[in-house]
């Protein structure tokens, strides 16, 4: 995987050596020679490391760092600067920059460098969002094709059975899945793809409505024809006539409705409450249910004869827990989706997705959405496994850490001592702490002795 990072340097010499061999390294580098444009950057872009030289015209890197960790808490910076006098170092470092590399260090000294915050960044920091660099999968522009988000092939294929019955658009869908798959949104996209998407398209769910008001709901109904019609009512079938009408949890409808719904697939006419006058109509039957139709009609609470004239051709959504590979670009669009609504900018980590493929999900897309939103509100910037709620490690293999490593570079100088300290007691030696911190030793030293 390329790894993206960010130069901020006004020096055009040293920007095209260092950019040079890096992508000649394999990094992608954007570069910038004012910091406020860098900043306009790094509010739409994640970078691996962003590399910043200690002296810019505007400001100096100690204040641009600590802008850059104040509006951006999860991007690290790291200095690329001639200045190696103790203050320029002491000042970065306080600012919140992980290393200060010297621009006279060999270029396999640079990457050495770099490779080491980019692998640090894979593992601890990158976080879940939209790129404008990279490119959709065919998957996940045929799942977007339908109005979905996803890149499983489960849904891929689901996707090109929706298409080719979208184009017969006579014939009568069961949609099956569980609740929160998504079965509207598949109903949808059978009417916006088919030649009815000019006409209009009417959902009704049969278990949101009382049984004595379903019937005037479908069919309409007379001016007298029961207390409370005070004047004639079209019905929803007749709202939707050329387009399409989707009756939602259809296994709840009562069956005294089940009779007169028959007959409007037999014959596609409607006859309102009241009315002794059938109305001709042209319109397409999508139905859904969670429920098993089969079992309801052997139990005889569902009609059999009706079963077969909904269920002419059949498309079922697979669950979440089905798809797990779905669940990344959908806390991606859920991500983005939130940001916009609260107008923040916070993210997940991608460590999270341990967590959250191991979940089962049983409300399944719904659930998640809801799982997002929640997170991202109480979040302060980005969130962290340690962050995730503890019903969603049920089924999960995965607990949380009790000691958070990513917390080092969120600790305040004076903090890291004896964050340093007990790492150093757990791991034996400073050179190993070190390691496991993702800093050189000699940094590691120079904190130790800043403020004795």
């Amino acid at each position: 995987m390329q790894h993206r990072l960010l130069m901020i340097d006004d020096d055009l010499k040293n920007i095209k050596a260092v950019k040079g061999y890096l992508e000649r390294c394999g990094y992608s580098l954007s570069v910038c020679q004012r910091v406020s444009e860098a900043i306009d950057i790094l509010s739409k872009e994640e970078f691996a490391l962003v590399l910043l030289d200690y002296h810019m015209p505007e400001i100096m890197g100690d204040v641009a760092a600590s802008m850059i960790r104040d509006k951006f808490p999860n991007q690290k910076v790291a200095m690329l600067s001639c200045d190696l006098t103790r203050d320029a170092v002491k000042q970065s470092l306080r600012a919140g920059a992980v290393d200060f590399i010297e621009k006279s260090s060999s270029p396999e000294e640079i990457l050495k460098r770099v490779q080491l915050y980019c692998e640090r960044y894979d593992t601890l920091l990158k976080t879940i969002r939209k790129s404008s660099n990279r490119s959709k999968n065919e998957n996940q522009k045929l799942i977007e094709g339908i109005g979905l988000i996803g890149q499983s092939s489960l849904m891929a294929d689901l996707a090109l059975r929706v298409k080719k019955l979208a184009t017969v658009s006579d014939v009568s869908v069961l949609i099956r899945g569980e609740s929160g798959t998504g079965k509207e949104r598949i109903a949808r996209a059978l009417h916006e793809l088919s030649p009815r998407r000019m006409k209009p398209f009417i959902a009704i769910n049969c278990a949101a409505i009382p049984k004595e008001l379903l019937e005037s709901e479908l069919f309409g109904h007379k001016k007298g024809s029961f207390t409370g019609a005070i004047n004639d009512r079209e019905g929803k079938f007749s709202a939707a006539n050329g387009g399409t009408i989707f009756l939602d949890e259809i296994g709840d409808m009562p069956m005294e409705l089940q009779s007169k719904l028959l007959r409007v697939l037999q014959e596609r006419v409607v006859e309102p409450v009241g009315s002794t006058i059938s109305k001709k109509i042209d319109v397409r039957i999508l139905s859904a249910t969670h429920k098993n139709l089969q079992t309801l009609v052997a139990n005889g609470s569902f009609r059999a004869d009706l079963m077969f004239r909904l269920n002419a051709v059949e498309v079922s959504i697979p669950a979440l827990r089905d798809r797990l590979d779905d669940i990344e670009p959908l806390v991606e669009h859920f991500t983005e989706v939130f940001n916009k609504k609260y107008g923040k900018s916070k993210y997940f980590q991608r460590r999270t997705l341990e967590i959250l493929r191991k979940y089962s999900w049983p409300g399944n897309v719904r659930e998640l959405d809801n799982a997002i939103e929640k997170h991202l509100v109480e979040c302060d910037d980005v969130v962290t496994p340690d962050d995730i709620e503890l019903s969603l490690y049920q089924s999960s293999e995965v607990v949380p850490s009790e000691t958070k490593l990513s917390k080092f570079e969120e600790l305040q100088q004076k903090d890291k001592i004896e964050f340093i300290q007990k790492t150093i007691q757990q791991v034996g030696t400073k050179a190993e702490a070190a390691r496991r911190l993702g800093i050189k030793p000699t940094h590691l030293q120079y904190i130790l002795g800043s403020f004795k």
